[in-house]
Order: C-alpha cells, then sequence, then structure tokens
C-alpha cells in the first residue's frame, strides 16, 4: 500500500496524460491540415517554401497518392489513439503519418504554429497515455509509479511554459513596455481586423485605456506563465489566464488558436476527481526509473530545441520553432499585392483577390513571402502564379495578350480608411498573359 497523496498525484496525473491523449487525436484528425494534403500535393508550384528544419519533410516529395495513403493511416491510427487502443502505438503511428501532411500546409509561405501537438503526440507516444480512459485499461486502475505520469506531464507543461515565455521575451527585448501602450495594441489589432475584412462586436480601439490594459496584461501573462504553470498551487491561475488570453485573442484579433488551448486538460485539478478505489502498490523504483527514460529523452530533447529557437526568435521553422512574437512596433499600414491589368481591347483593371472574401492567414503569409515583404526577394515565378489565382477569385476576364504588372502597396489598416487608395507602389514584376 502507499500514502493517499502519492496515489492521487498518480492517478491525476494518468487522467492528465488520458485527456491530453484524445484532445490531441482528435485536433490533428480535424484540423485542415491533414484534409487539404492531397491536394496541396496535387499543386507542387504552390509548395516552394521550405522553413528552417523541414528539408527532410520535403525531400519526401509526396505525390497526391501517398498523402492520401497516409491520411487513411492517420485517420486509422487516430481513432485507436481517441479509443485508447494501443495507445501508445497508434500515437506513434499517428504522429509519424500525420507529420509529414501537416508539413505540405508550411511550404505555402508562411509556417502555421500547429507543431505542438506533434510535441505532445510524440511525448505521448513514450508515456502511459492509455492507462484510464482507454479500451486498453477496461476495468483497471493505474499501477505504475508516480514518476511514471509525472514527467511526462512536467515536461508537458514545460512546453506551454516555453510557447508562452519567448514571445513576450522578444517583444520586450525588442520594443520594451512601448509594445503595450495604446496605440501599438490598436495597430496590432487593425492589422489583423485588416487581414480578416471584419470588425469584432466592441470596438475595443475607441477606449485608448482599456487597450493599454490588454497590452501589459499580455506582456505580464507570457512572462509569467512559465512559473505558474510549474507550480501546483498556480497552476489553474496560469490556465485561467490562458483562456482569458486566448478569448481576448479571438474577440479583438481573430486569432483562436483552440489547437493550443485544448491542451489544457493537461493543467487541469484531476486530483480533484475522487475514485473511491483501493491504491495498489507501485513498480520499484528502479523499474520506473527506467520506464521514464524515453520521454525523458524525448521531452528534454523538444524542450532544448524549442528554447534555442524562442532564444532566436526564429519563427520562420517546422516542426520546432518559437512561436509568433508580434515584437515589433507597427504602423497603420499592412503590404498587399495588386495586380494592374491593361489591354488594346478594354479598360485597365486593378485586382488584389479581396474583393470577393477574405484571404486566410496562410494565403496572406503567402503574400508576405512572394511579395519580399518578409525581406526576402520577391518569387517572380510565384508572383505570376498570384496574379492569375487572384484575378479569378476577383472575377476579373483576362483578354488574352493583356499585360499584368504586379505591385507591392501598402493599404492603410484603420477601419475608416480601408477603402482608400494604397500607397508607396512598387513594381515586382510584368508579364503578358496568353490563353
Amino acid at each position: 500500500m502507499i500514502s493517499p497523496r502519492v496515489g492521487a498525484r498518480r492517478s491525476s496525473d494518468a487522467r492528465a496524460l488520458s485527456a491530453l491523449r484524445v484532445v490531441v487525436a482528435a485536433l490533428i484528425l480535424i484540423s485542415p491540415e491533414l484534409h487539404q494534403a492531397a491536394e496541396l500535393a496535387a499543386r507542387p508550384e504552390l509548395l516552394t517554401f521550405v522553413p528552417e528544419g523541414a528539408g527532410w519533410f520535403a525531400a519526401l516529395h509526396l505525390s497526391p497518392a501517398s498523402a492520401q495513403t497516409l491520411r487513411l493511416v492517420a485517420l486509422s491510427s487516430g481513432a485507436f489513439s481517441l479509443l485508447g487502443f494501443y495507445s501508445r502505438a497508434a500515437l506513434a503511428l499517428l504522429t509519424l503519418s500525420a507529420m509529414p501532411l501537416y508539413a505540405l500546409s508550411q511550404f505555402g509561405g508562411a509556417v502555421m504554429h500547429d507543431m505542438h501537438l506533434f510535441w505532445f503526440s510524440g511525448l505521448l507516444a513514450l508515456s502511459p497515455c492509455g492507462d484510464v480512459w482507454s479500451l486498453d485499461s477496461w476495468g483497471s486502475e493505474p499501477t505504475r509509479a508516480a514518476r511514471e505520469y509525472a514527467v511526462p506531464v512536467a515536461l508537458c507543461r514545460a512546453f506551454f511554459g516555453v510557447i508562452y515565455f519567448f514571445p513576450g521575451f522578444h517583444k520586450l527585448l525588442e520594443s520594451g513596455w512601448q509594445w503595450a501602450a495604446a496605440p501599438h495594441v490598436v495597430a496590432q489589432m487593425h492589422v489583423k481586423w485588416f487581414e480578416f475584412a471584419e470588425l469584432p462586436w466592441l470596438r475595443i480601439d475607441h477606449y485608448p485605456w482599456l487597450c493599454s490594459l490588454g497590452g501589459h496584461a499580455v506582456l505580464v501573462f507570457e512572462i509569467g506563465f512559465f512559473p505558474l504553470v510549474m507550480w501546483r498551487k498556480t497552476r489553474t491561475l496560469a490556465a485561467c489566464m490562458g483562456l482569458a488570453f486566448h478569448w481576448s485573442t479571438q474577440a479583438f484579433f481573430f486569432i483562436p488558436f483552440v489547437s493550443l488551448w485544448a491542451c489544457y486538460v493537461v493543467l487541469a485539478p484531476w486530483h480533484r476527481l475522487k475514485t473511491g478505489k483501493r491504491i495498489r502498490a507501485p513498480k520499484p523504483a528502479s523499474r520506473s526509473n527506467r520506464a521514464t527514460l524515453p520521454a525523458a529523452l524525448f521531452g528534454g530533447t523538444v524542450l532544448v530545441l524549442a528554447i534555442a529557437q524562442g532564444v532566436r526568435g526564429q519563427t520562420q521553422a517546422w516542426p520546432i520553432a518559437c512561436y509568433p512574437t508580434f515584437a515589433a512596433i507597427i504602423g497603420d499600414t499592412l503590404p498587399d499585392v495588386l495586380v494592374e491589368a491593361e489591354s488594346n481591347t478594354g479598360p485597365h483593371v486593378r485586382f488584389t483577390g479581396r474583393e470577393r472574401g477574405a484571404r486566410t492567414q496562410a494565403e496572406w503569409g503567402r503574400v508576405f513571402r512572394i511579395s519580399g515583404a518578409y525581406g526576402g526577394p520577391p518569387d517572380t515565378k510565384a508572383l505570376r502564379e498570384h496574379a492569375l489565382t487572384s484575378a479569378a477569385r476577383a472575377g476579373v476576364v483576362l483578354a488574352s495578350g493583356a499585360t499584368l504588372r504586379v505591385y507591392r502597396v501598402n493599404y492603410s489598416t484603420v477601419p475608416e480608411l480601408w477603402h482608400s487608395a494604397p500607397r508607396d507602389p512598387v513594381l515586382l514584376s510584368s508579364f503578358r498573359f496568353e490563353r
């Protein structure tokens, strides 16, 4: 027999791992990156950007057929993971089959910061994540040493700490507390409103004091999350602060980030859920130390690499990167690509491709990448493809022989000026359209 306190802690961590298993598997299965992979594989001309660390995924050169096969494997192993049937093997197979498919979405020009799902799934595959709430554990209670559950759970919480800490660190390093000043917070919100072509339910930009309060709260939250989440007495507070943070970013920045906050199940106070069952003695300590070694090595490696990327502020990498920092002080304009079509048989036409609907965040990232807004050289071939795609989206019929000029311009992000003329045009490319 062991003490009720140790048994409660063991049971709590076992539930945390099992809850995370269910959530991570579900998130991987429902995310669009999994289901659009075959379509992306059929359009290699769009997959020209390879983030740091993703070269070996690009070397696979997935075809639509192989992407579809991997998708079926991921769906099957994901279902096994949800049910907790051969939990660890299923999660390992889910990780290996889904990662190359998610990587395809990163090659379009913007990194999607969803890589934490594979940090968690890889760690879970090396942890006893099927000892409760699973077919593997039907009718039984966890009997392993508390350490076998506690080590991977602690690593999961450390992942959260790193994810939040470095964005806050770089905000302070690059911009200081000026980042939280009302004018800058308003400018950050206006950019997102412009990108989504939508206004929030509350024009919070009309209340500067609220914007400043929110900006300072963001910095305190991001810097303070790590110590709060690692101490049991403040863990619930950290989770509540995180939920409030993500609610605010969804309400006022249109950034939901469900794939991150849904994983907060590992922070829940599972020790308050009583089982009423007898607690059995754990395995010997020597066996528990050996059992935790794979999870400790994997989790420790990911953590070290994530810290290294965080120190560098390297956000354009995959599957390990610093999460978006939004660290720079920005103004009230946003770069975009404007296309001008000129023909001898009709009027000159200007369009961006946003006339009939907003772009996705991935599409905005691609526009920034190919236009040189991220600092690299413009991609002439990709700009041509973008111009033709934008014409189709805008409903513009191009005449054979028309000359298309592609410009990088700046648009005002102030809502009242969204429809004003673009500024600072820079010609990036010019070509003749032939049917």
